[in-house]
């Protein structure tokens, strides 16, 4: 399941915010309501790794609730370039 963190920069009202989705999306500003604007920047949050106290855990989006993903581990490591090191394996 993929899963954005979109990052957005109005032309009109050169307002700023961020957004996340499951998808890359246009969206009508929250500053002055201009539609159609597209993120410049999106983060791409289906597998993320995060610190933990004995190590790193590799989590994956499985899911997309009203709440933003559900993420299941796919394994712990002890330092974090090995757990990025996984990640790359797997595309």
């Amino acid at each position: 399941m993929a899963w954005f963190r979109n990052h957005y920069v109005c032309t009109a009202c050169e307002g700023h915010w961020v957004s996340e989705h499951d998808e890359i999306v246009e969206m009508q500003c929250l500053h002055c309501r201009a539609y159609d604007v597209t993120p410049y920047k999106s983060d791409d949050w289906s597998v993320v790794v995060e610190p933990q106290d004995d190590g790193y855990v590799v989590l994956e989006a499985i899911a997309v609730t009203p709440h933003g993903p559900n993420y299941k581990p796919l394994g712990r490591f002890d330092s974090r370039d090995a757990a990025r090191a996984f990640v790359s394996s797997r595309s």
